[in-house]
């Protein structure tokens, strides 16, 4: 190949009529896309796969600003042609899963699972998925795994971004300002990335402030002409050095990077420069070479209906099973999500491109996504349908995931204290008196909370329940842990108020396991309120199971459904797990004779077991926290206790 052909290949940088297609960035993205399927499927096998999903937005930002960029350029560019490009390209295979996804969920699932894909559907369709995924960051947030259209909070990042970008070059190109202002615009948002990850976890990772920098990362690569300066200017040798360089990062994202690093952070800056570096390469780089081959470009030209269809197979295996597929079955998911992929693109993207006019084409496109959007909506305002299925299954299901929170006490509780709307779990049975009774703690005293309640009601004590993380004393609220602060606050309250004479602790066991900072926490913790003279009554944790009460019952519409035979696990079992945190409690505890212990699973386990079924009522809404029912079953079995210790007394 000439060096020649490779300069006139990459000149023209914002001339739309002769961009040149680029094979390799197909290929690129197949690369991508095949490490978010791994991920996924396997994660031990490539723990940083997801990061696949920061690769897209690299080549989406360059391609799609040096389309505009060069229409803006020579004076041409339609903010309606940019938006009916849009729709005809995001549209069509988003509406297909969408549809199958409602489909098979009207057969199989659950009334509240129904209801949260509705809610994700309805998300998916206005493109808001990542600003619904963030708000539901909670206790009782449901596993990632069992979200189908989980994986649409990177179409709400691109497409967000993509309302604002095109406006900005509209405004910057006459003032030949488009590559300063994309670089402006990047470095404050990876400011706010790196500012943020660790205060602000969730946030970062889901919102676009914080994210537009990779898609601007593209975007700069697309202003400054590098591709084409480099096309120009480097050797060869110089070309093969820069695409072994950017595959080398974007290899190490994959191979060291993993969920449980802050994410994105610095972390982020992998695979965002490795695919920069790639795509700077141009197409004539060792690499670049290797991508541009048939069988990846023709994987990149799936790749995205491809991710698209992937991630609900896993998640619909996972629902079903009620936990982790088996190898086998992850894997025969992947198989099938590409056989849909190319069908996607074979069978519908590619006909509807010659279908009518791009004009009918828009208007067809966006009426079928509102009725899917009104669709998704209507599932959720009508909590799932429950009348699908009139069955006693799905019933005992319903009743397992009642939620005692009461929305209308909880502003009221919000209001009275102080606490950001937000802030989830805030109740008291009274808001208008002072409370007496308070219990702090994260889900696992939430989950609690109606059964003790209510016997306080009966004694005519008011109690508060302050929903927070560790409730523990002096934890470093610049840990990183954004809700450290409000924990802070509300162990001060229980403090300060002087109506509280009763304070109860409840935590999740596995969230302080072994861990010396957290018990020293908890020791100074009781020290504070002992010396005020409040009583203390510390709850232990309840069994946590190893499958999902789910799998206790046959599931609507599907005749292979299975049932487990047993709905418990073995005390011993129980017993042998907590072992390590229960011998750390015991040396702190008894420092302090004067704080009562209470332990839930003494209603819930006999001698041999701990059931999740009980005369055919579920314990358990998921596999560590209570349902109503279990909730008020631990609720008497306090009740008895209390009764005992006053006798005793």
């Amino acid at each position: 190949m000439k060096r020649d052909s490779q300069i006139t290949l990459e000149r023209p940088a914002f001339t739309h009529d002769k961009l040149a297609y680029r094979p390799d960035i197909d290929g690129l993205r197949a690369l991508a896309v095949l490490g978010v399927l791994i991920f996924h499927a396997f994660p031990g096998a490539l723990p940083g796969g997801f990061t696949g999903v920061d690769i897209f937005f690299v080549i989406s930002g360059f391609l799609i600003t040096r389309i505009i960029a060069g229409e803006a350029a020579q004076g041409h560019f339609s903010i309606a042609a940019f938006y009916g490009r849009r729709i005809q390209r995001i549209f069509p295979a988003l509406i297909l899963v969408m549809v199958c996804c409602v489909a098979f969920g009207w057969f199989a699932l659950f009334p509240d699972e129904l209801k949260m894909l509705g809610k994700h559907v309805f998300g998916g369709s206005a493109f808001l998925s990542n600003i619904f995924l963030w708000r539901e960051v909670g206790y009782f947030d449901t596993a990632a795994e069992t979200k189908p259209l989980l994986h649409l909070w990177s179409l709400g990042i691109e497409e967000q971004f993509y309302v604002a970008w095109p406006l900005l070059i509209l405004w910057a190109a006459p003032r030949r300002k488009i590559l300063l202002c994309a670089g402006i615009l990047a470095a404050l948002s990876f400011a706010l990335n790196v500012g943020g990850i660790r205060a602000f976890p969730s946030a970062t990772f889901y919102l676009p402030a914080a994210r537009a920098w990779e898609l601007l990362a593209g975007a700069v690569l697309a202003c400054a002409g590098a591709v084409a300066a480099l096309g120009d200017r480097a050797s060869k040798r110089q070309l093969d050095l820069i695409s072994l360089l950017g595959l080398l990062m974007i290899a190490l994202s994959y191979g060291l990077v993993s969920k449980g690093r802050a994410f994105p952070g610095w972390w982020a800056l992998l695979p965002v420069a490795g695919a920069v570096l790639l795509i700077a390469a141009g197409p004539y780089g060792l690499v670049n070479r290797v991508l541009g081959s048939k069988a990846l470009v023709g994987i990149g030209l799936i790749s995205y209906p491809l991710y698209l269809w992937h991630w609900p197979l896993l998640s619909f295996a996972q629902i079903v099973e009620s936990g982790t597929p088996s190898a086998t079955l992850r894997g025969a998911a992947l198989a099938i999500a590409v056989l849909l992929a190319w069908a996607t693109w074979r069978l519908l993207e590619r006909p509807l491109r010659g279908w009518r006019t791009p004009r009918a084409r828009v208007a067809m496109l966006s009426a079928a996504m509102v009725a899917v959007a009104a669709g998704g909506a209507l599932l959720y305002v009508k909590d799932g349908l429950p009348q699908r299925r009139a069955i006693a299954e799905s019933e005992r299901m319903q009743k397992a995931l009642i939620l005692v929170e009461d929305v209308a006490n909880a502003a009221a509780c919000k209001q009275r204290y102080g606490f950001d709307t937000l802030y989830k779990y805030c109740l008291q049975t009274w808001p208008e008196r002072n409370p007496t009774v308070a219990l702090i703690g994260d889900s696992h005293a939430y989950h609690v909370s109606a059964g003790l309640g209510a016997w306080y009601k009966k004694q005519g004590e008011n109690m508060v329940m302050f929903g927070t993380r560790i409730p523990y004393w002096g934890l470093d609220p610049a840990s990183g842990d954004e809700y450290q602060a409000v924990t802070q606050r509300m162990l001060e309250l229980a403090l300060e108020i002087p109506t509280i004479h009763t304070v109860l602790i409840s935590t999740a066991a596995k969230l302080s396991d072994g861990n010396t900072v957290h018990m020293a926490a908890l020791r100074e913790t009781l020290r504070r309120y002992t010396q005020a003279g409040k009583k203390v009554i510390f709850l232990h944790d309840v069994p946590a199971l190893g499958f999902e009460p789910r799998s206790c019952i046959r599931r609507p519409g599907i005749a292979s459904s299975t049932t487990r035979h047993d709905c418990s696990i073995s005390r011993a079992e129980f017993e042998r797990n907590t072992a390590e945190h229960e011998r750390l409690l015991a040396a702190i505890l008894a420092e302090f004779p004067a704080v009562q212990q209470f332990r839930p699973a003494e209603a819930l386990c006999d001698a041999k077991r701990c059931r999740v079924d009980v005369g055919g009522t579920l314990m358990y809404r998921d596999n560590n926290h209570l349902s109503y029912e279990g909730d008020l079953r631990v609720g008497a079995a306090f009740a008895a206790a209390q009764a005992s210790h006053s006798s005793s007394k």
